[in-house]
């Protein structure tokens, strides 16, 4: 059998399975809410809590006895015949539990829902299992996190749903009938939850080891195995905390309904209440969650959750039980839940060996089902043998949950930072990942553009792994950037200690680790591609491993950015703002050069801008909306007094007015044809001129001598540029000043730019000016904008291939640029 690669999928082929779970989870959690209740109406208040400690060691029990053969079914058949087949059973034991209701037998009825429970404890590896199978890496927590908050929705759901129920028919119909209708309807819904199940896709059989009768003890060794693999055993603990603390709360919070409801009526909906609040926190959090882990698995967030629970615990022992407080906290510890638990069952079923899955699931769920029993008989003994309040009960539980807290949060202290970056990024950015299947198991070198001291977070939230960073010695002098690079595991590099460096970030790379390499050496503050260093592609060669280019795009304005020739003290130029995380195809070691790496990383530029460019109609509308904005604004300033508004220059457009300098006359007839035309191909030309100039430091300078330079260099720029970009307009010998207000006009100081264009692409490159920073780093000192005898640097979002004798220039359209002879090792166009 053949099935599509996981990968591949759509992620709807879970949906049968989610809903299936979801129902099935409701339907168990109905009667369990409606057990105790009954035995309060037909037996007295004081039996509720026994009847319920009993239910809860019922429902866990299947899952101690038999949770390694649970395992073993899901490891040696198909996972999709399992989860149905268990689905069945559920059938099976509402069909004894409704002929017990109906025989008013208490016993036989606990023996009903113990058959419930054995379905569940064969359905649970089984459903969990086949996720990744399904889904994969990529998409495996935002299945978990949906799964999380499915079963959890069906859980309290069918607590809140049970509850209320009985009290409802309980006055008409008496306790024993009210159970057994409600039986009946249940039936109904575990008949099309069998249903739905049955387009869950196959998956790939794992042949396990065959059936021995030992199997049925062998799960405490299991446990050991567990045990042996430290991530899985933190995550296998944080899970078993979870749910065995939901079990206490339950008691509890039933314990508490008996305290504050008078009479035997009622307190099946007060709980229920309780538990359909804390269940819309765990959908709120577990749906949070799966936002976070688009792409990834956020760990991190386990401890703000582990951390968050305690307050909770507080502020619900604090908070008077018919409060507004009490429902918040109730909702709170919801949300907090989710955030500890679903993180956890995700890492847990992403590193477990194929193969081993079941087993590894199996085991976590009995050391769960342990803990749960244990918090049972602990509460048990609080209430019967202490006579604890539940309010007190909630006050002893507050401890143990603070250590857990505070002990999660030391183990992934990395991973909670980590978190706390990634959500403030994700409110003031949004991140846009291409091409992450690309992204390769096992250690390779990661080799991006640096347009910002964000760029390592964008990359971090991106990637699937974490990643790490090679970055210079002399950043980790400052207090806070020193503990960042302990905190992260970043490598850095001196001239000092060199060698030293070398060798751990090749250790690091076999060792299966990604590394990032900022290949520029620097952040870019002339918002162009700079030249490659050869320390990366050496690195790569060395450690035998692959290269990924990476493109950040839309990075330049960013507050993190060097724009305007300062870090931070700015503001961006838009909320949320966009960026684009590019991952290129994988370039073998063998393969990897300087210009290689260098043209890959541009060609994922190239194909980031041209992505986000308006084109045809869509380029023209944003054009002329441009164009026609600020009228009064001054467009053209003479040295000999003559002044030309932006409306007096396009109104002289319409009219025809010729009392103009020549080139404005020039200029108007070219901007009537943009007018009239409604097709015209200048227009996309036109935008990713104005869009490529903004993306770079030359609008940084308040006075621009713009000198000629090599193809159609000027039509490229008049009279576009100057009204685009709202600047002041000045004719100089053989070129024109651009000036950001008339008296800048008038400035001694000036930065010349020439360049090259081309008819069919527009501006392509530039020589400008230079880019200076005095900070505490390696951007100290000058970025070189120009250099004699050349075309200039190619400007952003543009790639290039070169022929023997040809130099192609790919933008917009490719087109062969026989003015060029090729490019030097310093990044700038030879002039051919």
């Amino acid at each position: 059998m053949v099935k599509a690669d996981k990968e591949e999928r759509s992620f709807g082929v879970v949906w049968p399975l989610m809903v299936a779970q979801t129902i099935g989870a409701f339907n168990d959690n109905v009667m369990k809410a409606m057990l105790p209740v009954m035995a309060a109406v037909q037996f007295g208040k004081a039996s509720m809590d026994t009847v319920n400690q009993q239910v809860s060691i019922l429902l866990i029990l299947p899952f101690v006895v038999f949770a390694p053969f649970a395992g073993w079914l899901a490891d040696r058949f198909s996972k999709r015949k399992v989860i149905v087949f268990a689905l069945f059973g559920q059938l099976l034991g509402l069909g004894l539990l409704g002929c017990a209701l109906y025989a008013q037998n208490m016993q036989f009825s606990l023996a009903g829902f113990f058959l419930l429970s054995i379905q569940s404890a064969f359905l649970s590896p089984a459903k969990k299992g086949i996720l990744k199978e399904l889904v994969g890496t990529s998409r495996l927590g935002k299945a978990v996190g949906y799964m999380e908050m499915l079963a959890m929705v069906g859980i309290l759901g069918g607590a809140f749903v049970g509850a209320i129920a009985f009290d409802h028919l309980v006055a008409e119909r008496g306790g024993w009938a009210a159970a057994l209708i409600i039986c009946g309807f249940v039936s109904v819904f575990a008949l099309a939850s069998w249903v739905i199940s049955w387009p869950i896709p196959e998956t790939q059989v794992i042949r396990a080891k065959p059936f021995r009768a030992s199997l049925f003890v062998r799960h405490f060794h299991d446990l050991f195995y567990l045990f042996k693999h430290r991530g899985l055993r933190y995550a296998a603990m944080g899970d078993a905390w979870f749910w065995g603390v939901g079990s206490f709360f339950y008691l509890v919070l039933v314990k508490l309904s008996g305290e504050v409801v008078v009479g035997k009526v009622g307190m099946g909906s007060l709980y229920g209440y309780w538990f359909l609040l804390v269940g819309f926190g765990i959908m709120l959090g577990s749906l949070f969650v799966a936002y976070l882990n688009r792409g990834r698995l956020e760990i991190g967030l386990s401890p703000i959750g582990a951390l968050g629970i305690p307050i909770i615990y507080l502020g619900l022992y604090l908070a008077e039980p018919t409060a507004v407080t009490f429902d918040c906290c109730c909702l709170s510890l919801g949300f907090f839940g989710a955030l500890f638990f679903v993180p956890l069952n995700g890492y847990l079923q992403d590193q477990a060996k194929e193969e081993e899955r079941g087993k590894i699931l199996a085991a976590s769920n009995l050391l769960t089902q342990l803990c749960g029993i244990g918090l049972i008989l602990f509460h048990a003994y609080l209430s019967n043998v202490l006579k604890l309040s539940a309010k007190e009960e909630l006050l002893v539980i507050m401890a143990p949950a603070l250590v857990i807290g505070l002990l999660t949060a030391r183990n992934l202290f990395e991973d909670f930072c980590r978190a706390w970056f990634h959500m403030i990024l994700k409110i003031f950015y949004r991140i846009k990942i291409v091409g992450m299947e690309r992204f390769p198991v096992g250690g390779c070198l990661i080799v991006s553009n640096h347009l910002s001291y964000a760029d390592p977070v964008f990359i971090g939230a991106a990637f699937p792994r974490k990643v790490r960073y090679l970055a210079y010695a002399g950043l980790a002098d400052s207090p806070l950037m020193g503990w960042v690079f302990r905190l992260t595991k970043t490598l850095t590099v001196s001239s000092e200690k060199s060698l030293d460096s070398f060798r751990l970030s090749v250790k690091r790379l076999k060792e299966g680790v990604p590394l990032c390499v900022f290949a520029e050496g620097g952040i870019s503050r002339l918002g162009v591609l700079l030249p490659f260093m050869r320390g990366s592609v050496v690195l790569a060669k060395q450690a035998g491993v692959p290269v990924i280019p990476v493109y950040l795009d839309g990075v330049w304005g960013s507050v993190f950015s060097m724009q305007g020739g300062k870090f931070f003290r700015k503001f961006p130029t838009s909320f949320p703002y966009r960026v684009t995380v590019r991952v290129g195809s994988p370039v073998r070691a063998g393969e990897a050069s300087v210009s290689k790496l260098r043209q890959e990383v541009m060609g994922l530029g190239m194909q980031s801008f041209c992505d986000r460019m308006k084109m045809g109609e869509d380029a023209r509308n944003e054009v002329k909306k441009a164009l026609l904005k600020n009228r009064n604004g001054l467009f053209f300033a003479s040295e000999d007094g003559l002044r030309v508004t932006r409306g007096e220059f396009l109104s002289a457009s319409h009219s025809g007015k010729t009392d103009f300098p020549v080139g404005l006359v020039e200029w108007r007839k070219n901007f009537l044809e943009f007018l009239d035309r409604d097709n015209d191909p200048s227009s996309t030309r036109i935008y990713a001129n104005w869009m490529r100039l903004r993306e770079m430091h030359l609008w940084d300078y308040p006075l621009l001598w713009i000198r000629p330079g090599v193809g159609p260099w000027f039509q490229q720029w008049l009279p576009w540029i100057p009204l685009l970009s709202e600047r002041v307009l000045r004719f100089k010998d053989e070129g024109f000043l651009i000036g950001k207000c008339e008296n800048c006009l008038n400035q001694d100081s000036v930065v010349e730019v020439q360049g090259l264009a081309t008819d069919r692409n527009g501006i392509v490159s530039l020589n400008g000016p230079s880019a200076t920073y005095e900070g505490s780093d390696q951007n100290d000192g000058d970025q070189v904008g120009s250099k004699d005898f050349s075309l200039g640097r190619m400007m952003v979002g543009f790639s290039y291939r070169e022929e023997p004798g040809s130099f192609f220039v790919k933008g917009l359209e490719e087109e062969e640029v026989r003015e060029v002879q090729g490019m030097d090792e310093d990044g700038f166009l030879i002039a051919g």
